[in-house]
């Protein structure tokens, strides 16, 4: 998701970026975002997927929380899969994911056919608080087995 940043809708579009960030001794790629924000990315999803990240928060204030939540929309509805407050302070990564599973594959229904769906994937942030804070999702991916990544890499040149 880091490769494919520049391709997001990000709100607000200034302040959000990629860089790299240290938690605990670990450095990722990470995506950097003011709080409160979110990036949306459009795009089909993989058979069996699961969205994995690693949160931190950047602050002078060592009390600045801040509420990360990630989800999935289809321009009508948005389904809230996951979401975790961290406090600026933290000396290591907050392990984050969710399952994405039912966005994709085969479903017994003549009008669900999430393979043939584009997804909004959305990442956002909500202050807990006055005080600023920057949101860090860490290495910020969506992985799934290689059989079902190779039938994904086909359909969604398909659906471009």
């Amino acid at each position: 998701m880091v490769r494919e940043f520049e391709r997001a809708e990000k709100h607000p579009s200034l302040g959000c970026r990629t860089g790299v960030h240290s938690a605990g001794g670990l450095i990722r790629p990470s995506i950097l975002m003011p709080v409160p924000s979110r990036a949306i990315w459009s795009l089909p999803l993989p058979r069996g997927g699961r969205f994995r990240s690693f949160l931190a928060v950047s602050s002078s204030d060592n009390g600045a929380a801040v509420q990360f939540r990630f989800g999935v929309s289809d321009l009508r509805i948005y389904e809230a899969l996951a979401q975790q407050t961290i406090t600026a302070g933290r000396s290591a990564w907050v392990d984050f994911g969710a399952d994405l599973s039912a966005y994709a594959g085969t479903k017994f229904s003549l009008f669900y056919r999430p393979d043939s769906m584009i997804w909004r994937v959305v990442l956002a942030t909500d202050a807990l608080g006055a005080s600023s804070a920057t949101a860090v999702w860490g290495s910020p991916e969506i992985v799934t087995d290689l059989a079902a990544a190779k039938e994904y890499a086909a359909r969604r040149q398909r659906l471009r």
